[in-house]
């Protein structure tokens, strides 16, 4: 899909200047005027017929061995979420025997999201929004609907993270919804609390479906064509009850991660959407499942990635500042943000990472015994979240409340200086 096809597609509506009061921050993707509590949840959703699967002793089938059959339609080589440990069959005791690795369904999780509401009720606030980035595609899961209505029922909005090839392929919204991919796309826009985080990684198709479209060592193909559908795809939501008069505070465009491949066209991606009212984030390689691995990458050319990934960053919030997105003001009190040019992050401040089997994490951004906290199957939720170095983290420095930059990636898929070399270019490049 080239950028002059989607340029004759999408109207532009932002030409100098972005309307007034408009964010780059999708609708659940960050908590405004936060105190010390807890606010958010990253949660994970497996349909309830693999859960039950999985659970039974000596089943052949797992979530493990379903991962690319059943949940997730594409193979993504920067995949963070595809994590063996976390989703095989059995796990690992201290005394060395084993017993089953329990996945919850979702009465399990909504029982948690509950006990969220009620640890911020204590705490003086509301629980607002959950995020889903995975296992796999909540899109196809054919409990979508019963899942953003739970979400609806509770007054809490959610953010879906997808590549979005249902809503551009018939065939795969017929397959697990029984409707059109326009139909579906309608259907989810009519969810007041749903908001869309969609995949965007270059304007190149050969490039695009490269990326997505891998094959594994199993042989396994991802969805082939993709950058067709997808085009498909965005065309739908720009169509759809996401948008009012070409704007849109309930879909974004992420360019995640921000690899060597496409580092060079990612400022015209970011401006594109921008133009086009719809929120942008970006940001490089989780440090978790097979984003490790592009970490170690990109140390083989690491003082040329970094020169690269400060220009991008620096030219961005200059590009903010001349449309209106950000004042330099506000810049200089948020900070740098870890996801440029969008509101930053706080989540590993005012919210947790809860795995379908029960874990607790930091956030998604990393997975080792650092960030790995407890499991919520056996332990309350409540004293997770009092124990959390997440919650501490917002009492010891209030402007993690407002900006905790990337604990998971900082010194490892950002160099420690990062955000200052962001800031001095930044700096330089107002002044041209």
């Amino acid at each position: 899909m080239s950028k002059e096809k989607l340029e004759k597609k999408l109207p532009v509506v932002f030409k100098d200047k972005v309307a007034e009061g408009w964010k780059n921050s999708v609708q659940g993707w960050y908590v405004e005027n936060a105190t010390p509590g807890l606010y958010m949840l990253d949660i994970e959703h497996i349909p309830d017929t693999i859960v039950e699967e999985h659970n039974k002793e000596e089943s052949e089938e797992n979530v493990a061995s379903r991962y690319r059959k059943d949940l997730c339609p594409h193979k993504c080589s920067f995949c963070f979420n595809e994590q063996n440990e976390v989703y095989a069959q059995e796990k690992a005791e201290v005394d060395g025997s084993t017993k089953t690795n329990k996945m919850m369904t979702l009465e399990d999780t909504m029982s948690i999201i509950d006990q969220a509401i009620e640890i911020a009720e204590e705490e003086g606030h509301d629980f607002e929004c959950v995020k889903f980035l995975g296992p796999g595609e909540l899109t196809i899961n054919t409990q979508l609907f019963e899942i953003i209505e739970a979400y609806a029922e509770r007054g809490i909005d959610i953010g879906i993270f997808t590549k979005g090839a249902v809503f551009g392929s018939d065939e795969l919204a017929q397959k697990h919804h029984g409707m059109t991919a326009k139909e579906l796309v309608d259907k989810i826009a009519s969810y007041s609390n749903v908001s869309l985080i969609f995949s965007f990684q270059s304007f190149d198709d050969k490039k695009q479906d490269e990326i997505v479209t891998t094959t594994d060592e199993e042989g396994i193909k991802g969805v082939q064509n993709y950058s067709a559908i997808r085009e498909t795809a965005i065309e739908n939501l720009f169509a759809s009850e996401f948008y009012q008069n070409g704007i849109t505070e309930r879909v974004c465009m992420i360019n995640a991660p921000i690899m060597p491949e496409n580092i060079d066209e990612s400022f015209e991606i970011y401006k594109f959407f921008i133009e086009r009212g719809t929120q942008v984030v970006m940001t490089p390689s989780m440090v978790s499942g097979k984003g490790c691995g592009q970490v170690e990458k990109q140390k083989l050319i690491e003082k040329e990635w970094h020169d690269k990934l400060v220009e991008l960053y620096a030219k961005i919030y200059t590009y903010n500042v001349e449309m209106g997105i950000q004042t330099d003001e506000q810049i200089r009190t948020e900070g740098i943000a870890s996801y440029v040019g969008a509101a930053p992050c706080n989540q590993a401040s005012v919210g947790l990472y809860i795995r379908a089997n029960g874990l607790v994490q930091m956030c998604p951004g990393r997975f080792d015994e650092e960030t790995v906290y407890a499991n919520v199957q056996d332990v309350p939720l409540k004293e997770i979240w009092e124990k959390s170095p997440n919650r501490q983290r917002g009492i010891d420095d209030p402007q993690n409340l407002v900006n905790n930059k990337c604990p998971a990636k900082d010194g490892r898929a950002f160099p420690t200086d990062f955000y200052e070399r962001v800031m001095e270019r930044y700096e330089e490049l107002k002044q041209q």
